[in-house]
C-alpha cells in the first residue's frame, strides 16, 4: 500500500511539474511530497533515485501517465469537435444518414438543412475575385519560392538559375 507521500511525489514525477506549472526535478519531488529535506542536497537526489526505484512507486507513477495520456485524449478529442465546422457537421451527419447507419427522423433533417442554410452550404450565387499581379510581382514571388526550395535541397541552385531564365522571359534553352 502506498503512503501519501508515495503518491504525491509519483503525481508530480507524472507530471513533470509543480502546481504553479514549473519544472520539477526527482529531488524537487522528494522535498515537494513532503520527505525530510537532507544535507547535503545530494542526499536529497539519492534517496529520491531510491524512491522512483521502488516498485510501488513505479506503479504509481505509470498510473498517473495513463491517466495524464486519458486526460489528454479526452482533450484533444474536445478541441477536434470544436474546430469542426458547421460545415463538416452537417456533411457526417448526412453521410452517416445516407449509409444507413443512423434512421433520420424528419426533425433531424429539417435541422440539418437550416444548419446547411445558415452556415452557406446551399449558396447558388458564386462570386470569383482574381487578384491583377504585374509580371515583376510573380517574378518576385517565384525567386522567393524557387529560393526556398533551393534552401531545403529539393532542387539544385543551377536549376534555379535556369527556371528563373525561363519564367522571366529568356530565349535561352533550358537543358
Amino acid at each position: 500500500m502506498a503512503t501519501e507521500k508515495q503518491k504525491r511525489f509519483a503525481k508530480l514525477i507524472a507530471n513533470g511539474c509543480d502546481e504553479d506549472n514549473n519544472p520539477v526535478t526527482a529531488t524537487d519531488a522528494y522535498t515537494l511530497a513532503g520527505y525530510k529535506e537532507l544535507f547535503p542536497r545530494n542526499a536529497q537526489h539519492v534517496e529520491a533515485c531510491r524512491l522512483m526505484a521502488s516498485d510501488t512507486v513505479m506503479e504509481l507513477i505509470e498510473t498517473e501517465r495513463a491517466g495524464i495520456a486519458k486526460t489528454e485524449k479526452k482533450i484533444q478529442k474536445k478541441q477536434e469537435l470544436l474546430i469542426l465546422s458547421d460545415t463538416q457537421r452537417v456533411l457526417d451527419k448526412l453521410r452517416t444518414w445516407i449509409d444507413g447507419d443512423i434512421e433520420a427522423s424528419s426533425s433531424q433533417l429539417r435541422s440539418a438543412e437550416l444548419l446547411a442554410r445558415v452556415s452557406g452550404m446551399m449558396r447558388t450565387d458564386i462570386s470569383i475575385e482574381t487578384k491583377e499581379r504585374s509580371a515583376s510581382e510573380i517574378e518576385g514571388l517565384l525567386e522567393s519560392k524557387l529560393a526556398a526550395l533551393a534552401e531545403s535541397g529539393i532542387i539544385e541552385v543551377e536549376e534555379e538559375e535556369e527556371q528563373l531564365s525561363v519564367y522571366s522571359g529568356s530565349t535561352e534553352p533550358v537543358h
